[in-house]
């Protein structure tokens, strides 16, 4: 699994956070700061008398601004009072309590939305009942999203969702959902995206601003589908997959030669079709498919009907 998401559910699913403070942490760019940051949301889980995240200082350093309000222990001079401080706030919680357990599922290893912009799904709620019932990898919710935006764009007389063009608070509003590990975003639009360059017509396009949500493309998949002789929800069903096999597998990504598998890069919807009958992963994509219960899910999916 890809380091990065597995982090991000390792501190949700722990029962305290110990931030380590140094001089050079506490002002350090990058990814201390973003498991900080995840941190700090799951914190807001947590009752307000209730220690989560505990900051504890190496040195005399300042503790970034966001700790302002939380009270820390330090291992210096003393290293071992220090020590004491942490396991007195551990140990003044009662066993019986813990993390809020409404907005936890247990039984699932990773969690995942799927955010319907603009085509109308109202059988989205069935589609991800159907996927929780068949694998226990996923789990499967659709959240409500508030999008409000003019970020639609036209590239060479064809309308797209110009991602860089979308509102910050579309990704704030993730904080709502603190045990999603990804949001699978749906538009009917093709997608396009800044990148040293503009680029359109796109099928699937991660954000650059937050590599959780993932934008797919709904463009001529009813019709696309159709010819492969799968229902619409099983290819919405398909490009989602597709796009959390990538996101989540180490060492897996699209391929350009086409051998029917579900991880063909497709620069055209009708080079999907292939793809849409076999329904599978390739023998080659599926020997480097390392993680056994990721890999037991994937087939699982790809081998239901979904007829909803």
């Amino acid at each position: 699994m890809k380091w990065k998401p597995a982090i991000r559910k390792a501190i949700r699913e722990s029962d305290y956070f110990l931030a380590l403070l140094s001089s050079r942490a506490a002002t350090k760019r990058g990814y201390v700061q973003k498991e900080m940051k995840e941190a700090l949301e799951v914190r807001d889980e947590f009752p307000e008398d209730r220690a989560f995240l505990i900051p504890v200082r190496l040195e005399d350093c300042q503790p970034p601004d966001a700790l302002n309000d939380t009270h820390y222990a330090d291992l210096f001079p003393n290293w071992r009072r220090g020590f004491q401080k942490v396991l007195q706030v551990i140990n003044s919680v009662p066993e019986t309590d813990g993390r809020i357990q409404s907005q936890v599922t247990k039984g699932y290893e990773y969690r995942c939305g799927i955010v319907d912009f603009d085509n109308g799904l109202t059988n989205l709620p069935q589609i991800c009942q159907r996927l929780n019932s068949i694998q226990r990898f996923f789990h499967f919710n659709h959240p409500s999203i508030s999008l409000k935006h003019r970020a639609i764009k036209r590239f060479e007389g064809t309308e797209n969702l110009f991602i860089d063009a979308l509102p910050k608070t579309l990704y704030q509003q993730k904080t709502e959902y603190l045990n999603v590990d990804s949001v699978a975003c749906l538009t009917k639009y093709l997608l396009a995206f800044e990148d040293k360059g503009a680029f359109w017509n796109y099928l699937t396009v991660p954000s650059t601003v937050d590599d959780t949500f993932l934008f797919i493309s709904t463009n001529q998949l009813y019709e696309a589908a159709k010819q492969a002789g799968r229902t619409f929800e099983k290819g919405i069903v398909y490009n989602i997959l597709s796009q959390l096999i990538v996101y989540f597998a180490a060492n897996l990504g699209f391929h350009k030669e086409i051998r029917g598998c579900i991880l063909d890069f497709c620069n055209d919807r009708f080079v999907m079709v292939e793809g849409l009958k076999a329904m599978r992963l390739c023998p080659k994509c599926s020997a480097r498919l390392k993680n056994s219960e990721l890999k037991t899910a994937v087939q699982a999916i790809l081998a239901d009907e979904m007829r909803i």
